[in-house]
C-alpha cells in the first residue's frame, strides 16, 4: 500500500505526524520499535517536531540510514545531527550510531550488521528523503550501491554526491522494512519526484521507488503536479 500525499505548507508536521502513528501502532504490536533514519536539513526539522509528540520514547532505537566515514562527533556525521534533534527524548542507550573504524577492513560494517540482528534484523519505520536524482541513503541511480545485493548494509566508495566514501543500508535490507517514509521537498527535487511517478522509469534509474515495494509507504512532497 503506498499513500501520495501532498502538503504545500505542512509537510514536515504531516511527515511528523506520520511516524508518530506508525510508531504507536507498531507499539501495539511488540515492545519496541526500530527506527531508520537518514541525515538531511529536511529530516531535522521533522524530528525538531517528532520529539514533541506523545510518544512512548523510551521504546523507540534509532538506527542510522546511511553515514558518512566520519567519527560520530564530526561536523560531517549524520549521526551528530539526529542525536542532536533527539538527545531529550531518546535514551542513550537507544541511540544506535555506525562506529567508524578506520583500522578495521570493513570501518565496522559487519559489527553494524550484528547489531540490528539483536534488535531483529531489519527496520520497522524507515525515513528517506529523496536526492535531485532520485537516489535514497547511499543507493545511487544506476550505480553499483543499487546493484549491491549484500543482505544488511554496504560500502559506498566512489559516491557520486561528496563525500565519496560512505556506508548506507543495502536494496536489500530496505525491503525488509515494515513501513518508508518518503519525502520530496522542495522544487530543486521536482526532477526526482517527476521520475517517481513515471512508469517507465525503472528502480535502477530511481532508487526512491524502492518504497513502492513495502507493505506500507507514505509519499510526502509539497511539489505540485497532475497527480496530487
Amino acid at each position: 500500500m503506498i499513500r501520495i500525499l501532498f502538503e504545500k505548507e505542512t509537510i514536515y508536521e504531516k511527515a511528523s505526524l506520520i511516524i508518530k502513528e506508525s510508531i504507536n501502532k507498531i507499539l501495539l504490536e511488540k515492545d519496541e520499535v526500530i527506527l531508520g533514519l537518514p541525515g538531511g536539513r529536511n529530516v531535522s526539522n521533522i524530528l525538531q517536531l517528532l520529539k514533541k509528540e506523545r510518544i512512548d520514547w523510551k521504546k523507540v532505537h534509532a538506527f542510522m540510514v546511511d553515514e558518512r566515514l566520519v567519527p560520530t562527533d564530526s561536523q560531517d556525521s549524520n549521526f551528530r545531527l539526529i542525536k542532536q534533534d533527539l538527545s531529550e527524548v531518546i535514551l542513550d542507550k537507544n541511540f544506535h550510531p555506525f562506529i567508524f573504524n578506520e583500522n578495521k577492513h570493513d570501518y565496522c560494517l559487519g559489527d553494524y550488521e550484528k547489531e540490528i540482528k539483536n534488535f531483529g534484523g531489519r527496520y520497522d519505520i524507515v525515513l528517506l528523503s529523496s536526492g535531485e536524482d532520485g537516489h535514497i541513503g547511499s543507493i545511487f541511480p544506476n550505480h553499483p550501491s543499487f546493484f549491491d545485493e549484500s543482505e544488511y548494509y554496504i560500502l559506498v566508495d566512489n559516491s557520486p554526491k561528496l563525500p565519496r566514501k560512505r556506508m548506507s543500508i543495502s536494496k536489500n535490507f530496505l525491503l525488509k522494512s515494515k513501513i518508508g517514509i518518503l519525502l520530496f521537498v522542495g522544487d530543486i527535487k521536482r526532477r526526482a519526484y517527476l521520475k517517481f511517478l513515471d512508469k517507465d522509469v525503472t528502480t535502477s534509474m530511481c532508487p526512491a521507488k524502492l518504497v513502492i515495494e513495502l507493505p506500507e509507504s507514505y509519499v510526502i512532497t509539497n511539489i505540485e503536479s497532475k497527480e496530487n
